[in-house]
């Protein structure tokens, strides 16, 4: 028999697909709208978001599907209170944080631009687990309605937020839209009652499976947004958004691939490793990601110029340097998706933070091409350095693995 459409996988690459469309098209109408310097703005505010929402995740999305106990109520509420503490502590980060990015980047955002994005993670903190319960069982129906509903509560708010600021503030509004949707339409689709429970050894055991998380997530905010944080430093705020921009659609299929994956990747090999099939299941996702990764860095080579120039305006067009040099970072970016699944699955978090740490150490060149006022390429082209050691790095590592199972197996 034929699974629903709602639980099956056109639905879990479909949801990815449409939110990160949607941020495209953000991008893309405040561009037309507010124009270069004020879409660089926006990005920064974007950016100061990622930061903490990404300093922050134990991973609470992905212990709820990996975990045995995780269709138990007791764990749900558990978890359900380790979000909401971790809503209030970024939102006070953020807070905390506004005066200092703003005394840091000339003639940017002022404090209570960034002071208001707050609102974001105290409203996300408050959400419903039960529609990410539901993909322990590969169905995705409300995992679609959640997050499609929330992509599409932004999309509405985007051009009335952007004409009536008329600058970068537009995108507080189109942030703080999306996460009340999101916590809403996350308790709209919920089937168990919202319980929430404050408890110790609850939170001890998210902060141990997520801690090694949040160091790859700090790694990765470092290796994929702390670049564009260089060029803001180092160039004008219409450069960054060039950069920006041509960055931007070079990780939306890398984006989504991982997003996907985390739906569609994970559950298998958890299911894999449980029956010792790892070595029948694993070649043919690798295999796959290899061809993604192949017509990522072929298709944005030659064709982003041409496109971004034609969505976004002609001062947003990169060069075909630039294109290539992006375009290689996210096809390594892809390749390495499936082992980055293959870490959590088996437990071994701290694989994909070791792994970004060589992509991190890029940042070094990249840094010192800005100082020099050397072309945006040279600064991509370090990104894909550092993509392709990482990459290379967690090859190393799911060989570990692989041959530990490979051992069991032998011995069972």
């Amino acid at each position: 028999m034929t699974a629903p459409f709602s639980s099956g996988r056109a639905l879990a690459w479909a949801t990815p697909v449409a939110a990160e469309a949607a941020a495209l098209g953000r991008s893309i109408a405040f561009a037309w709208v507010l124009g270069p310097d004020e879409l660089g703005k926006a990005m920064m505010l974007a950016l100061t978001v990622r930061l903490v929402e990404m300093a922050s995740d134990v991973g609470v999305d992905r212990l709820i599907v990996q975990a045995p106990d995780g269709n138990a109520a007791r764990l749900q509420s558990n978890l359900q209170g380790v979000m909401i503490a971790r809503g209030f502590i970024t939102s006070l980060l953020i807070v905390g944080l506004a005066p200092v990015l703003a005394g840091f980047f000339a003639d940017g955002p002022n404090v209570a631009a960034y002071a208001v994005l707050a609102v974001v993670p105290l409203l996300r903190g408050f959400v419903h687990l039960d529609f990410r319960r539901a993909e322990r069982h590969r169905s995705y129906g409300r995992m679609a309605m959640v997050e499609g509903g929330a992509t599409l509560a932004m999309a509405i708010c985007v051009l009335p937020a952007a004409w009536l600021t008329n600058d970068h503030r537009a995108m507080c509004a189109a942030l703080i839209a999306h996460a009340l949707a999101f916590t809403a339409l996350s308790h709209l689709v919920a089937h168990r009652r919202y319980r929430v429970c404050f408890d110790l050894s609850a939170m001890v055991r998210a902060w141990r499976f997520g801690a090694p998380l949040i160091l790859n997530a700090i790694l990765l905010f470092f290796t994929f947004y702390a670049d564009r944080v260089i060029v803001a430093g180092a160039y004008d705020w219409a450069t960054l958004a060039l950069y920006g921009v041509a960055l931007q659609v070079a990780l939306l299929p890398a984006q989504i691939v991982g997003r996907a994956s985390a739906s569609l990747v994970l559950p298998r090999l958890r299911e894999a490793l449980r029956v010792n099939r790892l070595a029948e299941v694993w070649p043919p996702v690798v295999s796959y990601h290899v061809i993604l990764a192949g017509c990522m860095v072929g298709g944005f080579a030659l064709l982003a110029p041409a496109v971004i120039g034609v969505a976004y305006g002609t001062a947003f067009k990169p060069s075909g340097t630039l294109a290539l040099a992006l375009g290689v970072a996210a096809g390594f970016r892809i390749l390495r998706t499936p082992y980055s699944q293959l870490a959590i699955a088996t437990g071994r978090t701290g694989d994909p933070a070791r792994a970004n740490l060589v992509r991190a150490l890029a940042l070094l060149p990249a840094a010192c091409f800005a100082a020099l006022g050397w072309p945006l390429a040279t600064i991509a082209a370090a990104a894909a350095l550092g993509e392709a050691g990482a990459t290379l790095r967690a090859w190393q590592l799911a060989q570990t693995h692989t041959q530990r199972f490979d051992m069991k197996e032998a011995l069972s």
